[in-house]
């Protein structure tokens, strides 16, 4: 196995000298969908789609960005009297366009929940500066350190969808805790070494539903660029043998009220865990992942993990 054991500023240092995102975001109508296994429907927005699924108290309306942007998903828990957004795209217009669309619901925002680090899940969470930011503190630190930086790196890529400024969580979310919004209990989880080295997973105990956020994604790339093989496949097979949830939603893809895309997940890991062992470029590596992944959407980034994968030297 290869070493990526280099400093998260060597890795930020390379991903910089390469664009962040290949090409300029695309615009993709909201299709539509004849149902699903909770009583799943569309709602209409500008950019990517929203699924929308209900249950007893509570519906859950997950928004996906399109492909080139990464297929992001953002959730909106509606409450009986209030919503929670959990993660916030990697563009503010598209959060922009998010807000809109919660507002239009006509429930006060209670809070925004960032999962983790990564850009893709908190610059579009300047367009809810206003509302508390809440994540883990972590999470907070490595934002708080790194969020100037990632801002600058993708001007270039990104223009008009890059936030003017960093919004750091002023909120802290501890491992193990329980919040109650309106009567809807999350319990909150920290997971290291997965996809992120840290990073929050939400149930909902009442719903039966798992917000997985990056621990998994649907139809979709996985991004192994922190090389974290083993600790993210064993979060996944804790995740298999949980029989508390019924539904699991994704930080990438469209939620399909399937635990499917856990067992997706772990032959992914596994096969590219297996491929990244025997190549030497990441050419090489990208060849073998889209050969056997052909379908899979995202695949900007596996030309962003290859960035981290085999660092220039």
């Amino acid at each position: 196995m290869k070493n990526v054991g280099i400093s998260r500023r060597a890795l930020l240092k390379t991903a910089a000298a390469s664009s962040l995102i290949v090409g300029a975001p695309s615009i993709v109508s909201a299709g539509s969908l004849k149902g699903g296994p909770i009583g799943q429907g569309r709602a209409p927005i500008a950019d990517g789609s929203m699924m929308i699924t209900e249950f007893k108290n509570t519906k859950i309306h997950s928004y996906v960005s399109p492909n080139l942007t990464g297929c992001v998903t953002t959730h909106i828990i509606e409450t009986p009297a209030r919503l929670i957004i959990v993660d916030g795209q990697r563009s503010v217009i598209f959060g922009q366009q998010i807000r809109e669309y919660a507002e239009k619901l006509g429930k006060p925002i209670d809070r925004m929940i960032v999962s983790h680090l990564h850009p893709d899940h908190w610059f579009g969470s300047y367009q809810f500066r206003d509302v508390p930011l809440y994540s883990l503190e972590s999470t907070q630190s490595e934002i708080d350190a790194l969020g100037d930086y990632f801002i600058e790196i993708s001007k270039p890529s990104l223009g008009d969808h890059v936030p003017i400024e960093k919004v750091v969580p002023n909120k802290i979310i501890a491992d193990g805790s329980s919040h109650s919004v309106d009567g809807v209990v999350m319990e909150f989880t920290h997971v290291t070494d997965a996809e992120s080295d840290n990073m929050l997973t939400i149930f909902l105990p009442e719903e039966k539903v798992l917000i997985a956020q990056d621990m998994l994604y649907n139809n979709c790339h996985l991004f192994c660029g922190h090389g974290n093989f083993e600790g993210w496949q064993a979060g996944l097979k804790a995740m298999r043998k949980d029989t508390s949830y019924d539904l699991v939603l994704p930080g990438h893809g469209e939620n399909t009220g399937s635990r499917q895309a856990i067992d997706d997940a772990l032959v992914y890991l596994e096969f590219v865990e297996a491929a990244y062992a025997k190549v030497d470029t990441g050419d090489e590596l990208k060849a073998a992942i889209m050969d056997r992944y052909p379908s899979y959407l995202a695949s900007s980034l596996v030309d962003i993990q290859n960035l981290f994968l085999f660092p220039k030297k």
